[in-house]
């Protein structure tokens, strides 16, 4: 039942969200800005390329996947992962090219052949396990998956990286435990049947790889695409950033790019589930939009308690901490409009999905496309005084309007089903930013909405619509 897959999903992403932040405050604090800076510009060189290096198969396991029986899948799911493998040396080459456009001169970095040989095996290991974890939520089998990952790469990763970063090591130190434990984690999940090991690996190595790959490719390199743009616009934006900011405003920036990057799938746990369902239905010629509607309230439910408890956070270590004597300068800010960019793709990602499964993908692409160029032509435009995350939230916005325009060509009914308190939520995080006090007060009308709201929230959990 997805009820149980999403309590645990979001148990674990949300218990992962306050590792994360304090993994990240730690890297903030013990690094100077040139290799926080440098922290940031190899994680979203790691982020785009490792969504390059998904070959289009994790639309193709979103799409079809759900409709294919389980012996299939795991002997594609072998040929996938050998394939992007084997893509090793290409994004290699990829750095190797950047390197010689001076991308990576204003940061001293030593050592930079490592560097390369780290971001490279961690853009293979990102792009597979992103693969294997598609597969298992098309078999529904989500469980073990989540507990893995909380437990390596969030409780694990942040007690090592405490005692790295104590002791004085550097951020080769950093991404080589991170390969490791992401490493651990991709054998555990690819091997949730428990078998040997070395045979599983022999599986994969006599798997074929020129025997009807890349099949379904018309629409899977749309649909790539498409995902390509939305996930990569952010690091887009901030590595351009970085070729004329200084270190210190790379460092700032840096801190809300790895803070989206981390904590989007948190905040869209609940809707990953969602898209073995979307296919089944649109295979089926399911016309209802009430599953899509249950979940967007849900999503904006829960969209908007992230909210308070973000801007509460703020308030609480403010309180408490001088955090700009201690990291150099004043968070509040980035921290407040990274977490607000992470909740627009919970509200667009189910009509977003219906829409890219219904054949309209071409055409959501050309959308997204014209939006995506737009947008970075007017920031480059005026660079010198555009905030980053403010463009970022512009084009998940523009994204989410067109999501829902092209989701009414097929229900011209459907209306944006979102709870009341996402909207009181929005206003605190606007007081909050404009520096209005009263918080008190605020959290108490607050607590008016969110308490009408659970109650439409128990009736959608109670209900059939999401028991699939």
């Amino acid at each position: 039942m997805i009820i149980k897959r999403a309590i645990i999903r979001y148990t674990t992403y949300f218990s992962g969200v306050s590792t994360t932040a304090m993994s990240i405050f730690l890297i903030n604090y013990f690094l100077d800005s040139n290799e926080f800076a440098v922290w940031g510009v190899t994680n979203s060189l790691i982020y785009i390329l490792s969504q390059l290096g998904q070959l289009t198969y994790v639309q193709y396991v979103e799409k079809y996947f759900p409709n294919l029986d389980d012996n299939e899948k795991r002997k594609t799911l072998y040929k996938f992962i050998k394939t992007t493998i084997a893509f090793f040396p290409v994004w290699f080459f990829v750095l190797v090219l950047l390197y010689f456009l001076n991308y990576f001169s204003k940061f001293n970095i030593t050592n930079i052949v490592y560097l390369f040989l780290m971001i490279t095996i961690s853009v293979v290991i990102e792009a597979s396990i992103e693969i294997v974890s598609k597969y298992l939520l098309t078999k529904k089998d989500t469980i073990e998956l989540d507990k893995s990952e909380f437990i390596y790469s969030k409780f694990l990763r942040l007690l090592i990286f405490t005692l790295l970063l104590i002791n004085g090591f550097s951020i080769y130190q950093l991404l080589f435990t991170n390969i490791l434990l992401r490493g651990f984690l991709f054998l555990k999940i690819i091997n949730f049947e428990k078998a040997p090991i070395f045979g599983l690996f022999k599986e994969i190595l006599i798997t074929p790889i020129w025997d009807n790959n890349f099949t379904k490719i018309k629409y899977t390199i749309v649909a790539f695409s498409i995902k390509t743009l939305l996930v990569a616009f952010l690091n887009v934006l901030f590595l351009f950033y970085s070729n004329f900011a200084t270190s210190e405003a790379i460092a700032v920036a840096s801190l809300g790019v790895l803070i989206i990057n981390n904590l989007k799938p948190a905040v869209n746990s609940l809707t990953s589930l969602l898209s073995p369902m979307i296919s089944q239905n649109v295979q089926k010629s399911v016309k209802d939009s009430n599953l899509i509607s249950n979940f967007l309230f849900l999503n904006s439910f829960s969209a908007s308690i992230f909210l308070i408890i973000s801007v509460m956070f703020v308030n609480t270590y403010n309180y408490f901490f001088d955090v700009e004597a201690l990291v150099g300068y004043d968070p509040d800010r980035v921290i407040l409009l990274s977490i607000l960019a992470c909740i627009v793709s919970s509200l667009y990602y189910p009509k977003l999905w219906h829409v890219k499964f219904s054949n309209l993908e071409t055409k959501l692409l050309k959308f997204i496309g014209s939006i995506f160029l737009i947008t970075l032509i007017v920031f480059g435009t005026i660079s010198g005084s555009s905030d980053l995350f403010v463009f970022y939230i512009s084009f998940e916005v523009l994204v989410y309007l067109v999501s829902f325009i092209l989701y009414r060509t097929e229900f011209p009914t459907f209306k944006n089903k979102l709870s009341p308190s996402l909207y009181a939520s929005l206003l605190i995080v606007f007081l909050h930013l404009t520096n209005v006090g009263y918080l008190f007060l605020q959290i108490i009308i607050y607590s008016m909405f969110i308490l009408k709201d659970f109650k439409e929230v128990r009736s959608i959990l109670d209900s059939k619509s999401l028991d699939q």
